[in-house]
């Protein structure tokens, strides 16, 4: 197992940490998972045993709850991990009281992208649900603390099945959930068109049927022109109640850019955003957007994504205006950043005092090992080279398992540290991934400041 975080600790940082409660930001945190600071959970279910965590939740006791998809001999289903605080498998969880959940039951294929709790605390899992062939639907399902299934509050099913169905392969996709204050729970992702995807957002009631009061008929879509499909990645909900996604777009040259829409409180596309494109685009071609946020501090939206070039794969940030104008960073941060031969941003946090968390994954080499990769960025959105695994501003870990490619794909706040969950290769040449988490030392002095995702 490596653990990466280049850590060189000056005399006067030295002694400024032995006063604080916890070590240094961003250190593998041994206290978790019983001293390794980690945790692999294998489902193992048949076919091609590959489980595939992408998202994480924690809940007021402390638990994570690590969410994904898992192959079984019956297709592909929702698979849930408990663990607890101190980063044990939870055996009380689950119908078999083995920390582990695989639903529904039946012959079912289930891609999992999101997770959230709903207003009561019930965890709502979303993702995409095949109908025949090439037709899946968006869907979003409930469970209780128990791990069981259970009905929308007040409706009568536990599972909830959008379509949008407007044209082509019909592939409809969720890839992002939130929950409003007042319980309705939004999902953000695509929809295949004609010419390729559209976005695709939907708004449920509490109960889990349509919010008819939201876009059209409860359902919103949209393709800017001139290109030809659009997605979203990650929908945020902004402080006046509107909100912004985070996706691409191609053109039909598959030129693709990453691009920010944002989306009134009612679901109806703000098409005077930027100038009136109707979307924020990324500076250059080759890009996606992963991931955004409204920066308080600044009066901007953060945005994360990633570069692709031949060259290696680089992370990014940049800043745009409420108005979805493009503006410097504060101080000219933002731009690439080059670690590595390739370094993957998928999900991005801020902290109460201006800095960012960044979770993804990491490849040294070309053709190299992958492993899961977390960086702080100061205010500026330079990597916090001073206080976060100084002086590097970054960590990598290795889980572990033999086949040496792991992803990072969710990140969450839990206890005064910070998870960073996703999916590990048990065995090369194949499909064999496991859940995996690892902790990392969060300094207690911004912990109770931080805003959850």
């Amino acid at each position: 197992m490596r653990t990466s975080s280049l850590f060189v600790l000056p005399l006067a940082i030295a002694a400024a940490t032995q006063a604080r409660a916890q070590a240094v930001d961003g250190v593998l945190d041994t206290s978790f998972g019983g001293g390794s600071g980690q945790n692999v959970v294998a489902f193992d279910r048949g076919a091609t045993n590959k489980d595939y965590a992408r998202a994480i939740v924690v809940d007021g006791a402390g638990r994570s709850y690590l969410v994904g998809d898992v192959d079984t001999s019956t297709g592909r289903k929702i698979g849930i991990v408990r663990l607890l605080a101190s980063g044990a498998a939870d055996e009380s969880y689950g119908t078999d009281m083995n920390a582990r959940v695989v639903a529904p039951t039946g012959q079912t294929s289930i891609t999992v992208t999101s997770a959230a709790f709903d207003a009561q605390g019930y965890l709502l899992v979303a993702g995409s649900k095949l109908i025949s062939g090439t037709d899946t639907s968006f869907l979003v399902c409930r469970f209780a603390p128990d791990g069981t299934l259970a009905n929308f509050a007040g409706g009568q099913t536990a599972c909830s099945q959008p379509d949008f169905n407007v044209g082509g392969f019909h592939t409809d996709t969720a890839n992002s959930i939130l929950v409003q204050p007042d319980g309705k729970i939004v999902l953000a992702g695509y929809a295949s068109s004609d010419t390729g995807t559209t976005l695709a957002i939907t708004r449920l009631q509490p109960n889990g049927a349509l919010d008819t009061g939201f876009g059209n008929a409860g359902k919103t879509t949209y393709t800017g022109a001139p290109f030809v499909s659009f997605d979203a990645t990650r929908i945020r909900l902004n402080p006046d109640g509107s909100f912004i996604t985070a996706g691409s777009a191609y053109d039909a040259n598959a030129v693709h850019f990453g691009v920010l829409v944002h989306v009134g409180a009612d679901g109806v596309v703000d098409t005077a955003f930027s100038g009136n494109h109707g979307y924020a685009r990324s500076p250059s071609s080759k890009m996606d957007f992963t991931d955004v946020i409204w920066d308080p501090q600044w009066t901007n939206y953060v945005a994360i994504g990633n570069h692709y070039e031949t060259s290696g794969t680089y992370g990014e940030t940049h800043c745009y205006l409420k108005s979805g104008g493009g503006v410097s960073c504060p101080h000219n941060g933002g731009g690439d950043y080059h670690i590595g031969h390739d370094v993957h941003f998928t999900t991005l946090l801020r902290q109460a005092d201006g800095r960012w968390l960044v979770a993804g994954a990491h490849r040294a080499i070309e053709d190299g090992p992958t492993d899961l990769f977390l960086a702080r960025l100061d205010p500026a959105l330079a990597l916090d080279t001073a206080e976060f695994t100084a002086p590097s501003g970054y960590a990598v870990h290795d889980l572990g398992l033999p086949g040496h490619q792991e992803v990072g794909t969710a990140m969450a706040l839990q206890q005064g540290r910070i998870l960073v969950a996703g999916a590990a290769l048990r065995t090369m040449n194949t499909n064999n991934y496991d859940f995996g988490i690892a902790a990392f030392t969060l300094d207690r002095i911004f912990q109770t400041g931080l805003e959850k995702p």
